[in-house]
């Protein structure tokens, strides 16, 4: 089920919830302990939910306009964001060079439970 209420800034899915004007998450009812920047972020996601958002919008987001874009500190908030989602197999997708997405849970179990490709066999 997904539900999002925008009016009072509410994102559920059931198993997700964010409350974007009270920075609060929580997941499968446990609230998750998240920084500033990581709440943002995921704030961020959720409001684009399954949409690559570029990564310039979501340093804009996080740290606001008047600090320069730094690729590397976006990558190691997400790096944190997704340790404390992994729990819970949220999955934060990366699109190189472009930004990321949040996967809803089914897609993000779908492309964590493929097996590895196989490698082609030598000649």
């Amino acid at each position: 089920m997904f539900i999002q209420d925008t009016s009072e800034g509410v994102y559920d899915d059931g198993r997700l919830r964010v409350e974007h004007d009270n920075f609060y998450a929580a997941c499968d009812g446990q609230p998750l302990k998240l920084r500033r920047v990581e709440f943002l972020l995921l704030s961020r996601l959720t409001r684009n939910l399954s949409r690559v958002v570029r990564a310039e919008e979501l340093w804009r987001y996080a740290w606001g306009e008047g600090k320069p874009y730094n690729s590397e500190s976006l990558h190691v908030h997400i790096y944190r964001l997704r340790g404390k989602l992994a729990p819970f197999r949220l999955h934060i997708e990366t699109m190189v060079h472009v930004g990321y997405r949040l996967m809803p849970d089914a897609e993000a179990a779908a492309a964590t439970d493929r097996p590895p490709a196989r490698a082609a066999p030598h000649c």
